[in-house]
């Protein structure tokens, strides 16, 4: 049923409603000049009404981007026929209560997509926001959701100093999200939410987004949602390091002999799809240190220590939830299968060069993750994999939270993955995501439908300002901890709270933070860079 709203700058807008909640579909909050242009922000807009009942074009991204992540998954959605758009992808998606009004100043959750910065979009349809916006009507908790596009790959990430002299800034794709941000503040209001109770919320990519956000020195929300990703797990480099990937992009489009003035032309008259199918998975879509959007210092030594600086946004973000799931880095093996070959000895060999002053604790974490050069590789991989998840998710997850200054609450996913492949059983990467937005909740028992419903319930609770269970002591993970577990249902488990940081139910090793005195976890970290090079 088609629903009109009359805004205060945006004219009127035709949203479409249906089981009480009212969707406002594609809606431009900037345009660009070209692609690699500014976002410039719609702060106003005349005319006719405008149609809001469909999605907007996405960002320029693999095609098959969609199925890429349901893989991953496990399971299907119906597949949605999406345009694709360098200039016209900045849009949004919002979902109210169909009785909200400007007046109802409900909380506004603001979510950013994941896909490595690379792919993803608002209107996949395991992003879809309905029957988020519908529980949170049933539950007593209602608000005003919305879902945002950004610029990915080239267009995105993609810079160097010929780029930057020609005018074209690094990091569109945070800079974009900090446009949409914007126009929230500008003119959520009309939707019926609170422009000064926002909550930013995003996972993997997304969740590393908002923590890039918290650099900002300007408050840009209230609270933050970080779910399985951060600044941690996707590092900003140098410019001298953008300048060798620019090298190798400009290489596989054959313009390796070009001037700087032509390979500016062409990155940006290019046909779009030609430039996401000739580059190959070495070109790297991370984050600038720009010191501007992003600045140095954020370590794991730098976020866990609440006296640190580095952060401007621990001044202002009053509160933040954060967490990770069981075997996160299940998403590294899904996009390298290749990762497998040889591993136990590559690993090895990555993790001597990162501990090479303390071979003790190089032989105690092979020991504790049951790792030799024997081990063939099937088995290894595993092993590998819960590694990975332990250093470049959970130590994340733990460091942030207790270098946080307010509120800090933490959960684990661990209901395991319900459909046939090789995750089954397992809670792996997007998993989390995936409850939350209750969209394959159809597929689901009534158990693991309750591990959705309490994990998106929590979540409201927490953009209401309500404390969903309690939070962390700051500085510390030794004493005063607690951590929300959702699942496994499989084994009794829907919701529950556990009182340390390791062990038992929690499904989390304590042994990288033991070893962290000696070690540290930004050395370890590094143990993933040497493995990936090798």
């Amino acid at each position: 049923m088609p629903t009109t709203i009359s805004t205060t700058k945006l004219g009127q807008i035709r949203g479409k409603s249906g089981d009480g909640v009212t969707q406002y579909l594609g809606i431009k909050y900037a345009t660009l000049e070209n692609r690699f242009a500014d976002a410039q922000l719609v702060g106003e807009r005349h005319g006719d009404v405008l149609d809001a009942t469909k999605d907007g074009p996405t960002a320029l991204s693999l095609p098959i981007g969609c199925d890429i992540e349901l893989g991953h998954v496990q399971h299907p959605l119906p597949k949605k026929e999406l345009a694709q758009s360098d200039i016209d992808c900045l849009n949004l998606n919002i979902a109210v209560p169909s009785d909200a009004t400007p007046s109802s100043k409900l909380p506004v959750l603001f979510f950013i997509h994941g896909g490595g910065l690379f792919i993803g979009a608002n209107s996949w349809p395991q992003y879809d926001i309905t029957r988020l916006s519908k529980l949170s009507i049933e539950k007593g908790l209602p608000m005003v959701i919305v879902a945002i596009n950004y610029r990915l790959g080239v267009p995105g990430f993609l810079t160097s100093k010929e780029l930057r002299d020609a005018g074209y800034s690094s990091n569109n794709g945070l800079r974009d999200q900090r446009v949409a941000l914007e126009w929230v503040h500008k003119h959520i209001r009309d939707f019926g939410g609170d422009p000064e109770n926002i909550t930013t919320g995003g996972m993997s990519a997304g969740a590393a987004s908002v923590t890039y956000h918290l650099h900002s020195q300007t408050p840009l929300f209230k609270r933050a949602i970080i779910m399985s990703g951060s600044s941690l797990l996707i590092q900003a480099l140098p410019y001298e390091m953008h300048e060798d990937n620019y090298s190798k992009a400009m290489a596989a489009l054959g313009l390796e002999d070009a001037s700087a003035e032509d390979r500016v032309k062409a990155l940006l008259e290019m046909p779009g799809h030609e430039i996401v199918t000739k580059l190959p998975p070495s070109v790297r879509y991370v984050p600038a240190l720009d010191s501007d959007i992003v600045v140095p210092g954020a370590t794991h030594s730098e976020v866990g220590d609440p006296e640190s600086k580095v952060i401007p946004g621990k001044a202002w973000c009053q509160e933040l939830l954060i967490g990770d799931a069981e075997v996160d880095a299940s998403i590294f093996h899904y996009l390298s299968p290749q990762m497998q070959n040889n591993c136990a000895k590559r690993f090895i060999a990555a993790l001597n060069q990162s501990t090479a002053s303390h071979p003790d604790i190089a032989h105690r974490i092979l020991d504790t993750y049951q790792i030799s050069e024997d081990t063939p590789d099937e088995e290894a991989i595993s092993s590998i994999l819960m590694f990975f998840t332990d250093i470049s998710f959970h130590s994340s997850t733990l460091s942030f939270a207790r270098g946080w200054n307010g509120n800090a609450y933490v959960y684990y996913f661990n209901e395991g993955n319900p459909w046939d492949g090789p995750w089954k059983g397992h809670a792996n990467h997007i998993l989390d995501v995936i409850y939350f937005f209750q969209n394959l909740r159809d597929s689901l028992t009534p158990e693991q439908k309750q591990v959705g419903e309490a994990f998106a319930e929590d979540f409201f609770k927490f953009c209401h300002g309500i404390a969903p269970w309690p939070a962390v002591t700051p500085g510390t993970i030794d004493s005063g901890f607690s951590a929300r577990l959702y699942g496994p249902s499989q084994k009794g488990t829907i919701a529950s709270v556990a009182s340390q940081a390791f062990g038992g139910e929690t499904m989390r090793r304590s042994i990288l933070f033991e070893c962290s005195s000696v070690v540290s976890l930004d050395d370890l970290a590094k143990v993933f860079v040497n493995f990936q090079s090798s």
